[in-house]
């Protein structure tokens, strides 16, 4: 009679022991597509400089006469637009790093938001295609980084995807220990309080049963009552 064989676990699924669920490759795979995504952003927003400073002074220049000289030196000066650049590339990157971080961890809302995002960024695409892009060599990285999305979100909403998320929720809600001793058990050990004058209250029966040999102020010796008789 042979042994039952137990299936392996399959990746995303939770077992009986608690353990923590594998990830799948779905999940590994989209999040390791948005590096892709990222630096293609990243390379694109600084490949699209001159157009967007062109936009700029054209705001800037829209802006009524009676505006503050300061004011126009400031919003025409090369360093603000840089600033804000960077400071938006900075924001952008650090949510999306954060996003791609929580799906990794089995965070549901996050893989939503990231897949949606990917979804975006593939139409975005589509819109851009035929568009006139200034350089033309800036369709080079947002063509690699919208394909990158939208093969993220196509992974990110697999049937595994969302298994693993579920059971990561459900290994989140186990506690991280398990339970000890009820207050008062039979069991005492260390740390449980007993203490030379502080015994623990055993009930009636084995537990107070004396060990062999042991003799009690109020027992008498097996051979005492023959001994009276002898003396008398």
């Amino acid at each position: 009679m042979s042994a039952p064989i137990h299936p392996a676990p399959q990746p995303g699924v939770q077992t009986d022991r608690g353990e923590r669920p594998k990830r799948p490759d779905a999940i590994s795979i989209a999040t390791e597509l948005w590096v892709v995504v990222i630096l293609g952003q990243i390379v694109a927003l600084i490949g699209q400089y001159p157009a967007l400073r062109d936009s700029w002074d054209r705001q800037v220049r829209s802006l009524p006469e009676d505006t503050p000289r300061e004011e126009v030196d400031l919003l025409t000066s090369s360093g603000t637009l840089i600033t804000v650049l960077a400071l938006l590339g900075l924001a952008l990157t650090a949510v999306s790093v954060m996003l791609v971080l929580l799906t990794r961890n089995g965070h549901n809302w996050a893989r939503v938001i990231i897949a949606a995002v990917g979804v975006f960024l593939a139409v975005n695409l589509v819109f851009t295609l035929f568009g006139d892009v200034s350089p033309q060599w800036v369709m080079i990285p947002m063509v690699l980084s919208g394909v990158a999305a939208i093969g993220s979100s196509v992974l990110l909403l697999r049937r595994e995807s969302e298994q693993y998320c579920r059971a990561m929720a459900e290994h989140r809600r186990r506690p991280r220990f398990p339970p000890g001793p009820p207050p008062g058990g039979p069991f005492p050990g260390p740390g449980s309080g007993y203490g030379p004058g502080n015994a623990p209250n055993w009930p009636y029966g084995v537990g107070q049963q004396s060990p062999p040999g042991a003799q009690g102020p109020d027992r008498t010796r097996p051979n005492e009552g023959n001994e009276s008789r002898g003396e008398s």
